[in-house]
């Protein structure tokens, strides 16, 4: 049997010259140590809503750092035995009694998670600093090293933002956050689609117009989404601020290198209401909704011509976009998922109906209310993805059942 790893400490001897080496086993070190969360003016704790499935969570929220931490029901009882008395040892005891069953592999996730926060007192630093060894490269090595610089450089961060939007909301902002501007975005809607069942007799007359126009309509679309991207992320943020909650941040990044992408950081809307919540993610899409509501009118009250198809267009592409970003079931963690999970109170449902297949096959899977709500989104998600998939196939004329 091997034996127990070891922790060797070099102490200066307390008389004279010299160093002596004292070990202690990693197991007895591990187990005894306490830790010990920061006091209370250096955080702040929200409960969340139960759950579907009856689960309880809450929002843990970093002062020193702005960070912000979901924590289990059991993480939380973790959470409040750390008080820098009880040991690991007895912490586990202790949640062992509580909860019926302990796995050393939580406390290890939550204290990294906590650390990494700032929200854990530091006892001694006892971190290796590991060295990193600096490998000449030919110059093809580092002159594209410095165009991979130069593309990153791209992006870039509003730290400053609540103050921006802030201004923004005080300064006229809040006009879109009452039941009147909801009222005239249905009514705008509502107006769009009449149109829209106007013009859909002509719909492949007005986009045999845009045959000879490939760039003209490429670049309209990408200036679209580009506009109305960085409109969606500041009505987030925005509603967010409707709220008395603060925008962390705003950018702009190029997704997996090569997709631009606009966002904003509203995690500290995690410490409102589920209303509240709800009603951020669902601002943003409504961007998408009135712009292209928009686009539709624009392309009714227009004569027959390259104009008119280019407004259809852009109202069909701005209007799907819309669609895509509040459908939930797409295995993406769009607005329309982060809606769904709020309402069923299960943050984590998307990671947890991903891992379900793997609990089943290893048998750790306990049937309730939780893995049922998992399941459904896992079913629903395939076959959303796949009728999206065929729908689009036949649309550009490719008939996937023709032999």
């Amino acid at each position: 049997m091997a034996e127990p790893a070891k922790i060797e400490l070099l102490t200066r001897r307390n008389q004279g010259s010299g160093f002596i080496t004292q070990t202690v086993e990693s197991s007895q070190a591990y187990l005894e140590f306490r830790p010990k969360r920061l006091p209370s003016s250096e955080w702040e704790l929200r409960e969340q809503p139960r759950g579907a499935d009856g689960s309880a969570n809450y929002v843990l929220r970093s002062s020193r750092r702005d960070r912000y931490l979901l924590l289990t029901q059991q993480e939380y009882f973790l959470w409040q035995c750390f008080d820098g008395k009880q040991s690991l040892n007895e912490t586990a005891r202790t949640f062992h009694l509580q909860f019926g069953a302990f796995d050393y592999v939580v406390i290890r996730q939550l204290i990294a998670k906590l650390y990494a926060a700032g929200l854990i007192e530091d006892a001694a630093d006892y971190r290796l600093r590991p060295t990193i060894a600096r490998v000449e490269g030919r110059w093809w090595v580092k002159f594209a090293r410095q165009i991979s610089r130069r593309w990153k450089s791209l992006s870039f961060r509003v730290r400053n933002a609540d103050r921006y939007c802030s201004a923004l909301y005080r300064y006229g902002g809040f006009l879109f956050f009452n039941w009147i501007a909801l009222v005239i975005l249905l009514v705008i809607a509502a107006a769009a689609i009449a149109a829209v069942v106007a013009l859909a007799p002509e719909a492949k007359a007005i986009s045999l117009r845009l045959a000879g126009h490939g760039w003209l309509t490429a670049g309209t679309m990408v200036a679209s989404m580009l506009i109305v991207s960085m409109l969606h992320v500041l009505v987030h943020a925005l509603a967010c601020k409707s709220y008395g909650r603060r925008v962390r941040e705003m950018g702009f990044f190029l997704l997996q290198g090569v997709l631009p992408t606009f966002y904003a950081d509203v995690t500290d809307i995690f410490m409102a209401s589920r209303k509240a919540r709800v009603m951020v993610d669902l601002a943003g899409p409504l961007v998408e909704v009135i712009a292209g509501s928009a686009a539709f009118l624009a392309a009714y009250v227009s004569s027959p011509g390259v104009a008119q198809s280019l407004y259809f267009a852009t109202g069909i592409l701005l209007w799907e976009g819309a669609l895509l970003n509040l459908y939930p079931f797409n295995f993406l963690e769009m607005d329309g998922y982060n809606i769904v999970a709020d309402l069923f109170g299960m943050p984590g449902l998307r990671q947890q109906a991903l891992s379900l297949p793997s609990r089943l096959r290893t048998h750790h899977a306990r049937w309730g209310k939780g893995e049922w709500i998992q399941l459904a989104y896992l079913v629903l998600c395939a076959i959303s993805v796949l009728v999206y998939v065929i729908l689009h196939l036949d649309a550009v004329g490719i008939k996937i059942w023709d032999k």
